[in-house]
C-alpha cells in the first residue's frame, strides 16, 4: 500500500469525531512540559479542540525542507501550504519540547510515513523529545523499508491502542 492509498483511506474514515476525541483522551496523560503539536491539514487528525494547547509550540515551516517550532499565538497566520501557523515571535529550542505530537499519512508498528519531504524527520534530529504520533487505525501499513533518515516516533495513538517501540 502506496501514501497515496493511506491518503484515501484516511480521507474516508467514518466516525472521525469520535475517534479524534478518543485519541486525544489517550494523550492527555502524556502532555507535560512543553508540548509542540500541529495546524491539521486536509484529513489529519485533529485533536485541537479536546486539548489545551495555550501554551504549546507549532512548526513553521521554512525553505530547504527545514521547519522550527514557535509558541501559540492568538493571531496565527496562513504559511506554507496553506497550514496555520503562529506569528514568528517566540522560537522554541528543538532540546526544549518535552513532548511532540506528529502527524503521520500512515503507519507501521512504531515507523512514521510522512508526506515524504523529511520535514519532521530532519527536526527530530536535533531534539530529544517523546516522539507521539497520531493515526487513525485506518493508516496502518503493510510492513515496508525504512529509510536511513527515518525517525521512529516512541509511540502511536490511534483511537484504539497505543503502540510503544521496544
Amino acid at each position: 500500500m502506496d501514501r497515496k492509498q493511506v491518503l484515501q483511506r484516511r480521507k474516508l474514515v467514518y466516525n472521525r469525531i469520535e475517534k479524534e476525541k478518543a485519541i486525544a483522551q489517550a494523550i492527555l496523560p502524556f502532555l507535560k512540559g512543553k508540548v509542540a503539536l500541529y495546524s491539521p491539514i486536509g484529513s489529519e487528525v485533529n485533536i485541537l479542540e479536546y486539548i489545551d494547547y495555550k501554551e504549546a509550540y507549532f512548526p513553521v515551516c521554512l525553505e530547504d525542507y527545514k521547519m522550527e517550532f514557535y509558541q501559540y499565538t492568538d493571531n496565527p497566520i496562513k504559511g506554507a501550504f496553506d497550514v496555520l501557523e503562529p506569528e514568528r515571535i517566540h522560537r522554541i529550542d528543538p532540546k526544549e519540547i518535552d513532548v511532540m505530537i506528529i502527524p503521520m499519512v500512515g503507519f507501521y508498528k512504531t515507523q512514521r510515513v510522512g508526506y515524504g519531504k523529511g520535514y519532521y524527520d530532519r527536526y527530530l534530529q536535533r531534539c530529544d523529545t517523546l516522539k507521539i504520533g497520531i493515526a487513525f487505525d485506518e493508516q496502518e501499513m503493510e510492513p515496508f523499508e525504512k529509510k536511513e533518515t527515518d525517525i521512529n516516533m516512541d509511540m502511536v495513538i490511534t483511537p484504539t491502542r497505543i503502540l510503544q517501540e521496544k
